[in-house]
């Protein structure tokens, strides 16, 4: 095989939009933004399997399906004060909070109609209906008011013959009804998260036994404290939550095992979404008249390595991001984001594409090796961010550069560092050139590296 074939698969590899996440392949989209037919806005959800965005529409008692590209599929009626959504591990099903009914509704999301319902027992309303979702523990987990001043968690068991509803757990620790947050990943995680427009409460669970076992607890977190908490995101391995306040004016991570500070992410006024995807990499933004309204981190990293500004309708408006308005697609590929014209104030859904990131690949080995003698190649492969577990690149070995032939004579795993190692013995004389090749996937784009090595007599 040719050298030149090398770039031939990779346009290949691209064209078939492989991915290390979510449900299989899909292909990059240009930014787009489509109108909602809503005025107002809660939560958002990303369905992979079908590849649909759920957003929920609290005050018109409704949910609206769009596609990947933000095109309107449906508006879901008849979802009295449609606050929190989640969806059940298989995609089969979203779970909508029903503030307004006192309830969680069941939709099949292939069909788009609701399935079932389950009476919370927590009466309905502003200050009683459930307001947050979270799947954890082999529960679905709700947030709630109990009255005006104090909030708690209950969940809801499927998993029987009848739904078991258990409530009051995380009492006398909030002051209204509170966000939450898990991780697929590790399930038995569960991070609750409240603010009243002052101090914010942050607190961990083990759900494991079914009941909300309280690791962690801490009010006001952060150097600078947590005013009017926003939105909350666990990392995929539900070691941090990353939490948007909006003051101070930068994004904020804690270590989940003691709230402990773990970080700070810049960004400005005034943080109000997070999202984190399944690679770790971190969606902040904000909801103020500085742009870029949306940053991208790698985790630890302080500073963005990419960002997004809206545009205005005109120079005299603005387009902000609403709070709680980011979401992942689950291959990592697209970035949604709900945004309302200061001018309209209606609401649009921004259709972000992450195009693939610059890719580099470094080999190194010895100047020269004898033939038939065991020869290592070292390398490296580098992107601002990082490749996911089962990462490989190929090593081509061509004899005689001069005639352009190349033969792939194996893969090298790739660590979660970036780096890989490959031992061959040649056994002809003269120059050998390696070729390592990485052909790229929904984040990064094809690159390769090579090194030459004078291979002498035994």
């Amino acid at each position: 095989m040719r050298i030149r074939q090398f770039a031939e698969r990779a346009a290949l590899s691209a064209a078939l939009g492989l991915s290390l996440l979510g449900f299989g392949a899909t292909t990059a989209a240009a930014d787009t933004s489509t109108p909602l037919p809503i005025s107002s806005y809660r939560d958002i959800a990303v369905d992979a399997a079908h590849q649909q965005v759920f957003l929920s529409d609290p005050f018109g008692g409704s949910v609206v399906v769009t596609d990947y590209t933000g095109q309107v599929v449906k508006q879901i009626s008849g979802e009295a004060g449609a606050w929190g959504l989640t969806l059940s591990s298989d995609s089969r099903t979203l779970y909508v909070a029903l503030r307004d009914a006192g309830a969680i509704a069941a939709i099949d999301t292939a069909t788009l109609q609701e399935t079932a319902r389950y009476d919370t027992g927590t009466g309905a309303g502003v200050y009683a209906g459930p307001t947050s979702l979270a799947p954890a523990g082999g529960k679905l987990w709700f947030g709630y008011s109990t009255d005006t001043w104090h909030g708690a968690l209950g969940s809801l068991d499927l998993s029987g013959a009848q739904p078991v509803v258990t409530l009051g757990q995380g009492l006398d620790t909030f002051r209204g009804s509170p966000r939450l947050a898990a991780t697929p990943q590790h399930p038995d995680t569960l991070v609750a998260a409240e603010s009243d427009g002052n101090a914010a409460t942050l607190a961990v669970y083990d759900v494991s036994t079914g009941q909300a076992n309280a690791q962690a607890r801490r009010v006001d977190p952060g150097a600078e404290g947590c005013s009017s908490l926003q939105d909350l995101a666990l990392t995929p391995d539900a070691e941090r939550v990353v939490v948007a306040c909006a003051s101070p004016y930068y994004h904020q991570a804690f270590r989940t095992a003691d709230l402990a500070d773990d970080g700070t992410y810049t960004t400005s006024h005034y943080p109000d979404a997070v999202a984190v995807a399944p690679d770790g990499t971190i969606a902040a933004g904000i909801n103020g008249a500085t742009s870029p309204d949306v940053y991208l981190f790698t985790p630890g990293d302080s500073t963005a390595f990419k960002s997004w500004d809206f545009p205005a309708a005109s120079p005299y408006t603005s387009n902000t991001l609403q709070s709680g308005g980011l979401a992942w697609s689950p291959d990592g590929s697209r970035i949604f984001a709900v945004t309302q014209d200061s001018s309209s104030s209606s609401l649009s859904l921004q259709v972000l594409d992450f195009p693939q990131l610059a890719t580099t690949v470094t080999v190194q080995a010895p100047a020269s090796s004898p033939r038939n003698q065991n020869l290592t190649l070292t390398g490296k492969l580098e992107a601002p961010v990082g490749f996911g577990a089962g990462t490989t690149v190929d090593i081509w070995r061509i004899d005689d550069p001069s005639a352009g032939e190349g033969t792939m004579i194996g893969s090298a795993n790739v660590a979660a560092d970036g780096t890989f190692s490959y031992t061959d013995r040649p056994r002809a004389k003269g120059d050998v050139q390696y070729t390592v090749q990485y052909y790229g996937d929904a984040r990064h784009a094809y690159a390769y590296g090579t090194v030459t090595v004078h291979i002498t007599s035994d």
